[in-house]
């Protein structure tokens, strides 16, 4: 407490302070500690029914939920109603990298493995439906997904998260909820009801990060005119930065931690459409082999080994795709 100013907040945030500040939440801990428990039950019978269970999944399943400890009971839980840059920090990586390492954990395959026989018609009749349709359509997550964080940013809404305990834990669910909504319907790891291209998650992703990025310079530019300034103001923090420079710092957290994990996720796109493409083109490969005559793959064959210049017409004034003949030297008569 200082009494000079009123501010009833923590102490100066030091390098120090950054490493040893923890402040445990029981009801944040209890909730991560069922969700393990629940998902390492759920593994167990999954693999006791046969059904194999990679540790790459279960490793981003412990990422995820160390990410999310990481950002609620470290000294970013205690400072994130102090300083703007700090809850920044949180909530990017609320939105952007715990709901990646969940979408990467496969939860909704977990999930079907473990589905009773009896209930198999029932889940597929209600996941086939026209709301989760809705939900999985590409529009849905990219709009949600790319809208969320300005409403969050640039209306009453961050006011009232730091203002109430209930506002705050229940964005926090929703942040959570809506990049895991974005990352199932983008990646197509787990089933989805519509599967589309690969191509349209890229072109999303992209139009994602660049999104991202114009947040992130508003927020740096915004000088501290209207991201819960009043608030802010009203702590009367006697240490640190400004609130301008504070503001500026958050924009910039948010800015690089977007590219930071979009960088990953563009990877893990790009990487999905090449196999896409690949898989596509052995599919349509293997429908012609089984229907085309033998002939025909074998003239296609040899039209396929022929130089370029053989075939281009746009070569074919120079004579160069001309079919090659096979000469040789005659043999001599005798004289």
């Amino acid at each position: 407490m200082t009494p000079d100013t009123g501010y009833h907040g923590p102490p100066e945030l030091t390098v120090s302070r950054m490493l040893t500040t923890w402040h445990p939440d029981p009801a944040v801990l209890l909730a991560l500690a069922v969700i393990a428990a629940g998902y390492l039950m759920a593994v167990v019978t999954a693999r006791r029914r046969g059904r194999a269970w990679p540790l790459r999944r279960s490793t981003a399943f412990a990422a995820a939920l160390a990410t999310t400890a990481l950002v609620t009971v470290s000294f970013i839980g205690v400072y994130a109603d102090t300083l703007f840059w700090v809850r920044a920090v949180q909530l990017t990586t609320l939105f952007m990298i715990v709901p990646l390492f969940a979408a990467l954990t496969r939860p909704l395959t977990l999930a079907a493995a473990l589905l009773p026989a009896r209930h198999t018609a029932r889940a597929r009749s209600a996941f086939y439906s026209r709301p989760v349709r809705a939900l999985a359509h590409p529009a849905t997550g990219a709009v949600l997904f790319m809208g969320l964080p300005w409403v969050v940013f640039f209306t009453g809404w961050l006011p009232a998260m730091l203002q109430s305990r209930t506002v705050d834990i229940a964005t926090a669910v929703l942040l959570v909820a809506v990049g895991f909504l974005y990352y199932w319907g983008r990646l197509q790891l787990d089933p989805v009801p519509s599967r589309y291209s690969p191509l349209v998650s890229l072109f999303v992703a992209f139009a994602e990060v660049l999104l991202n990025a114009v947040l992130g310079l508003l927020l740096i530019y915004a000088m501290g005119a209207g991201i819960a300034h009043g608030y802010y103001a009203g702590l009367n923090r006697p240490w640190g930065m400004s609130l301008s420079l504070d503001e500026q710092t958050g924009g910039g957290a948010y800015w690089v931690l977007g590219h930071a994990i979009g960088i990953p996720y563009l990877a893990i796109v790009f990487r999905r459409a090449v196999r896409h493409d690949q898989r596509a083109a052995a599919a349509i490969d293997a429908t012609l082999d089984r229907h085309a005559p033998a002939h025909t793959r074998e003239d296609a064959s040899s039209e396929m080994m022929r130089p370029w210049w053989e075939t281009d017409p746009a070569v074919a004034h120079l004579g160069l795709n001309t079919p090659r003949k096979v000469t040789g030297t005659a043999p001599r008569s005798p004289s």
